[in-house]
């Protein structure tokens, strides 16, 4: 399983939501307990304003203690939740009115005149229980007053300010991460225009030696891109040499060549008389036009690998008429092995947009094997057929044809079947097709002839409109058609 290779973004935000996520904790945390204590505190100065009420309406009466109990003492701690509120007025343990089960503090833990809080249960509920000790004039023992309270209210106030303060932090959170992204996006955005240019120099079919626009590169990304453009400059320098190479080794190694094909044609003309020197002559001959095609293929190919026939001015073009060009060009060398050649074709106007001399080594190269490898006195068809915005050109001989185990190495360069009657070649004819049918986006496979024999290449075309006004040449000889219909 591959590696997946780590994001800058991916890091950069990682590395700051996660701290701010962090310290929305924290804040939630020490939130909660601030709610918690306003809550505490909010209700306590009520409980406490009703404690003191009641304290404040204590009288003694005949030696009694009396209450005199205001509606107002109890109901400020009416609430929505409907607490239950309980008192209790008490002195020396014994209870003056209220809830005689009420728990009360012990005298000596109460401070004179001061309120005391705690929580307690009373009655299956959590209740809040406030209590005060105060000296009536007229009595010499203190009065215990306690009120106690529910805490419904309570909790269903935390509760509501707590999910107040979840909301907020979510919202937060969620506009933080946005800012972040955006301001993310933003500070990449000179490193996503640099990798833009750096694929647009990547794209098969179109490679673009020109230096990287370094103007809205970060420095922190400045010294790669400047390698980036050292590294683009080697390659330019190479492809120029390569491409130099080529052009010098086209000239300066056909040149000979084909002085030594003219010189061996008049030597031939001479030794009519003595066959084994003109047998030797043949033979030297042979291998001279072996080598001259060799040649050819290796410069085709080195072309191919450099992209030298797609960079060529595309012009619209009709497979059609390419095809039927193919065929007249090879008639002498199909005559030669008595092969006929034949075209059939479903529809006359297919045309593909490309370099003209791309799409004639491909078809070139395909019926060039077809007649070498096809059956002496047998034949070669050419069929033409559309399939939806695909071109198919069906190149079918008769000859021995190739095993499925072998059909994809032949498409490996130098790569030859082994028979010992096969004629000589390099390897490389294959090799090129695939290699050009890539480069303008086609692709070829190859299959067994409809009469389950011999060899069927079918090469696939990209299709474009047909240029108006284009027709196809008139060739000296015309391959016999069957036009399907």
């Amino acid at each position: 399983m591959a590696r997946r290779q780590p994001s800058l973004k991916t890091r950069f935000l990682l590395g700051l939501l996660v701290p701010v996520s962090c310290l929305a904790i924290a804040v939630a945390v020490g939130g909660s307990l601030v709610i918690s204590h306003v809550v505490e505190v909010t209700h306590d100065r009520l409980l406490q304003g009703s404690l003191l009420t009641i304290a404040e309406r204590l009288a003694v009466e005949d030696g009694e203690v009396t209450v005199d109990l205001p509606r107002v003492a109890l109901g400020m701690l009416e609430t929505q939740s409907d607490d239950s509120i309980f008192y209790k007025v008490s002195v020396d343990g014994q209870t003056v009115t209220g809830y005689n089960d009420l728990p009360m503090p012990k005298s000596a833990a109460l401070e004179p005149e001061q309120p005391m809080f705690w929580d307690d249960n009373y009655r299956g509920n959590a209740v809040r229980i406030a209590a005060v000790s105060r000296h009536v004039y007229g009595i010499a023992k203190p009065v215990l007053v306690a009120v106690a309270e529910t805490k419904h209210a309570r909790d269903q106030l935390w509760r509501e300010m707590i999910r107040e303060l979840a909301l907020a932090e979510i919202v937060l959170l969620a506009v933080i991460a946005l800012l972040t992204w955006i301001a993310v996006e933003r500070g990449l955005g000179p490193l996503a225009q640099l990798k833009r240019q750096i694929d647009r120099r990547g794209i098969s079919g179109s490679k673009d030696f020109q230096p990287l626009d370094l103007h809205m590169v970060p420095k922190e990304a400045l010294a790669p891109a400047q390698a980036i453009n050292e590294l683009l400059d080697r390659v330019n320098f190479a492809t120029q040499i390569l491409r130099q190479f080529t052009a010098d080794a086209s000239h300066q190694m056909r040149t000979p060549l084909a002085a030594l094909r003219t010189h061996l044609d008049l030597l031939k003309r001479r030794l009519i008389g003595s066959s084994e020197m003109a047998e030797m002559v043949m033979e030297v001959d042979t291998q001279v036009v072996r080598l001259d095609r060799m040649i050819s293929q290796l410069l085709t190919l080195a072309r191919a690998d450099e992209d030298a026939f797609v960079r060529s001015p595309a012009e619209r073009i009709s497979l059609v008429m390419k095809a039927k060009q193919a065929l007249a060009l090879r008639a002498q060398a199909a005559a030669a092995r008595n092969i006929e050649l034949q075209l059939e074709v479903e529809q006359e106007e297919m045309f593909v947009e490309a370099s003209e001399l791309l799409v004639d080594e491909i078809l070139g190269n395909v019926i060039d094997n077809a007649i070498r490898y096809g059956a002496a006195g047998g034949v070669v068809i050419a069929r033409l057929s559309r399939n939806g915005e695909n071109g198919l050109v069906d190149i079918e001989d008769d000859g021995p044809g190739i095993p499925p185990a072998e059909r994809q190495k032949v498409f490996e360069r130098f790569y030859r079947i082994a028979r010992p009657d096969a004629p000589d070649g390099s390897g490389l004819g294959l090799s090129i097709v695939r290699v050009l049918l890539d480069r303008m986006g086609g692709s070829i496979e190859l299959g067994e002839g409809k009469r389950r024999s011999g060899l069927r290449v079918t090469m696939k075309f990209r299709l474009t409109s047909r240029c108006d006004g284009q027709d196809p040449i008139s060739l000296p000889w015309q391959p016999r058609q069957v036009v399907d219909r």
